[in-house]
């Protein structure tokens, strides 16, 4: 896996530090922290921890940043689901959808996702959620986020458009 560690230089000067006010902050040479903010060093995890600590940032957020330091970019796909019209994406552990559905429209028992983190943002319309033994009622304007360990489906009771977020629980 290669790391790209000038995100350490954005961080420094974002959080108004010197390289030399770093340096003293984290008791890592100067010298040091110019070549891995060239990526010409390749650091220990300790050296890292005490990088990080000093930038206010847990270690393993440091390492995810130096990993993922360009955007990316990936095709939407269309589709129909149930009489739901949906545009997909999905980069790493992260799935996105913006949802269309018209009233009446029923959707989502049949596939759970145990491992995920569901939100469901209603920019227009009005849903119902039946999660457990419960109903929540979401207007436009409105958000809900709940375990998806748990049975769930979504019933639209005004013609509604939605943005549909699923995060894995594990990276």
């Amino acid at each position: 896996m290669t790391y790209d560690f000038g995100i350490i230089r954005h961080l420094r000067k974002k959080n108004g530090l010197t390289i030399y006010g770093l340096s003293e902050r984290c008791g890592v040479s100067y010298v040091a922290l110019s070549k891995l903010e060239r990526n010409l060093g390749n650091p220990e995890l300790k050296t890292l921890d005490k990088i990080a600590r000093a930038l206010d940032i847990e270690t393993h957020n440091l390492l995810a940043l130096a990993e993922h330091d360009r955007p990316v970019i990936v095709d939407c796909v269309k589709s129909q689901e149930k009489g739901f019209d949906l545009l997909r994406s999905q980069t790493g552990n992260v799935r996105v959808a913006l949802v269309k559905g018209a009233k009446g429209t029923e959707g989502g028992a049949d596939h759970q996702h145990r491992d995920d983190y569901e939100t469901c943002m209603v920019l227009e319309g009005k849903l119902r959620l039946h999660i457990r033994e419960s109903q929540y009622d979401v207007n436009a304007g409105q958000s809900v986020q709940f375990d998806c360990i748990f049975e769930h489906y979504y019933e639209v009771l005004e013609d509604a458009t939605f943005i549909h977020v699923l995060v894995a629980k594990r990276g």
